[in-house]
Order: structure tokens, then sequence, then C-alpha cells
């Protein structure tokens, strides 16, 4: 039995209860729904997150959100794992379509193994299902969020350790074949 996921950040807009064609949103996360993302994107903390949506729908049920979404992060470092605050923004563009069932997309990463490059590119275009004609809003904007954060946090001036492999090492502690024997060679000289 499959566990229903549920949205830390949900803002449901009814589109089919939309009073005009076109509406302007402003959503924002609290408090608790802001600890409860960043514990599932594994943040030290999100301290603000908005976004300032646009609603559109046409005129074949198709709806467009479309806005900035902006955010304030804190993620460890992954070089020295201290915190390093990051302001976020992106723009939220996502086409959701009434014609495009859930069955039409691929359910698991093995679906996406035999398909051309062409037919993943027409995958990554294809509008999202419009269910119900109900679209979560909060969690588009959570998804544009652990998307447009940076995956490699650094701290200002912080480098990466070199490493040397374990064959540079060994090499330079085996003594060159050649340098023992021209010190043979030395020491039978000596000798005579």
């Amino acid at each position: 039995m499959s566990k229903k996921f549920t949205p830390e950040f949900s803002r449901i807009v009814k589109t089919d209860e939309q009073v005009s064609r076109k509406e302007r949103l402003t959503i924002e996360a609290s408090e608790k729904e802001r600890a409860a993302l960043a514990k599932r994107f594994e943040l030290v903390s999100i301290d603000s997150l908005k976004a300032e949506l646009t609603i559109k729908i046409s005129s074949n049920g198709e709806v467009t959100v479309h806005g900035l979404m902006s955010a304030q992060i804190t993620q460890n470092c992954v070089t020295t794992l201290e915190p390093v605050p990051e302001a976020v923004e992106d723009t939220v563009d996502v086409l959701f379509s009434p014609h495009v069932s859930e069955d039409d997309l691929p359910s698991n990463p093995d679906d996406l193994e035999n398909l051309s490059e062409e037919e993943l590119m027409a995958l990554l275009n294809q509008p999202e299902p419009l269910v119900d004609n109900k679209i979560d809003v909060g969690e588009v904007v959570a998804q544009f969020l652990a998307v447009a954060m940076d995956p490699y946090p650094r701290q200002e001036g912080a480098e990466l350790p070199k490493l040397v492999m374990a064959e540079e090492e060994a090499e330079e502690e085996r003594p060159n074949p050649f340098a023992q024997l021209a010190g043979l060679k030395e020491q039978l000289e000596k000798k005579k």
C-alpha cells in the first residue's frame, strides 16, 4: 500500500471557481511550513518563502501559473559544514492541462530508460495534468525552490581538501630501482 504524499506548503487553487480568466495571488509559507520544507530538503533553515503568481485560464481549459518565487535559505557548506545563507529567486512558469492524464506520465525512472532524446524532450515540454480543476501552487513553488537553490553551497574562500591518490603515494614511497643500483655500484667501486 503506497503512502500518499502530503505537501508541507499547500495552497490549493480551484480554477473552476476563479471569477476572472486571470487572477493574481501572493502566497507565503508560515514558520511551521518553512521548518517542514527545510527538513524535506535537508536545509539548516528556510527563513522566508514567498511567491507572487498570476493564474491565467485559457479558453481550452489550460491553466498557466507564472510569477516570481523568492526565498532566504541556509544550507551547510559542502566543504566545512558551516551554515551558508543564500537568497534564492526563480521564475515559476508551469502549464497545466485538463487534456493530459497522470497516466500519460512515466510512473518511475525505469520508464525513461528506453526513450530517445526527442521523446524525453517531448515529456519535458508536456503540460502538467490538471486534475479536478485544482492546482497546489504551494507545492509548485516548493519544487521550484528545490531546483533553484545551490546544490553545492560553499562558504566564501572554502576549498575542497586536495586528495592524493593511493597509487601516487605508493609510488613516492617506493624506492627507484635504478637509484638503488647506482648506490650499489658506488659501494662496489669503493671496495675495490
